[in-house]
């Protein structure tokens, strides 16, 4: 398994879930969660 890193070369810490309500329904969003504290939308 390759690690994951973002711009800032932090790497991947652990996938998030944020949720956001769409048309009165609850979805979840993922999110990764970066060493240096930044999120960026998971693309599958």
């Amino acid at each position: 398994m390759s690690l994951r890193h973002n711009e800032n070369h932090a790497p991947l810490v652990k996938v998030v879930y944020s949720q956001v309500r769409v048309n009165g329904k609850v979805e979840l969003i993922p999110l990764e969660l970066y060493a240096d504290g930044s999120l960026r939308r998971s693309v599958g």
